[in-house]
């Protein structure tokens, strides 16, 4: 073969479905129908904006616990096996969703989220568990490393992605007045606030791990397996009272 036809032959990109190929995995809970309607009714409301932002496909909302990145399929198979002890160590709980936000900030706009609230301490507990077994099974990937690095300038915070930076196209709002475009839409005139749509619940019963492929468009996601966690802690009892209340006809002097 030429020197010629050596330049000009064609890499062909590896097949995704090969046997040898890397998984793209993240752990994640999924979320109710209501909250990925809720998330479909707001892209559907920005996204005339004409904002330089990459929305999610709603239909794949999730809140991501840890991204794995690229993983050998012998390892997604080691996790499928060693996750579920790890998350039935912890009880269910309920979140609800709040206002929106912006990564790093709104100087600086990234990535436009919608905040989790309630009980966060116990999602930030059950992620440093995974983290910790994750380590065990040797899956950290490099992104997880540089969030470490990171943690002290950018903790856990609960969310939902709803749409990611990118490159300005013809027609759409400039990367140097996107902060204001947002601040002139969403935030609260009074307090800067970014509002949200009314909360909605968001119980965290089970976690997934999902395949992530790419392609043109969002990404399609594949659940590989789900690890349930164990059935919610019941309230106690409201207290009693040992002294049984006056009849209806008793005495002023006993009703007191």
């Amino acid at each position: 073969m030429s020197r010629r036809s050596r330049r000009m032959a064609k890499v062909r990109p590896p097949d995704p479905d090969a046997l040898d190929a890397p998984w793209r995995v993240f752990l994640a809970v999924p979320l109710v129908e209501p909250v990925r309607a809720a998330v479909a009714g707001l892209i559907g409301e920005l996204a005339p904006e004409r904002w330089p932002l990459r929305w999610v496909a709603a239909e794949g909302a999730h809140l991501t616990l840890h991204f794995l990145g690229e993983q050998p399929r012998e390892r997604v198979e080691l996790l499928r096996l060693g996750l579920p002890a790890t998350v039935a160590a912890h009880a269910g709980f309920d979140l609800r969703t709040g206002n929106l936000g912006i990564f790093p900030n709104i100087r600086q706009p990234r990535v436009l989220w919608l905040g989790l609230y309630g009980p966060t301490h116990r999602l930030e507990t059950l992620h440093a568990a995974l983290g910790a077994t994750l380590k065990e099974l040797g899956s950290a990937a490099e992104e997880e490393r540089e969030r470490e690095r990171d943690r002290d300038r950018e903790r856990f915070h609960p969310h939902v992605t709803l749409g990611r930076l990118r490159d300005a196209a013809p027609g759409e709002v400039p990367l140097r007045h996107l902060s204001a475009a947002i601040r002139q839409r969403l935030a609260d005139p009074a307090t800067g606030v970014l509002a949200g749509p009314a909360p909605l619940p968001v119980p965290v019963r089970e976690v997934e791990l999902v395949r992530s492929r790419l392609g043109p468009g969002a990404a399609r996601y594949e659940t590989v397996a789900r690890f349930p966690l164990a059935a919610p802690t019941a309230a106690p009892p409201a207290p009693t009272s040992d002294v049984s209340p006056p009849p209806a006809d008793a005495p002023p002097d006993a009703r007191r």
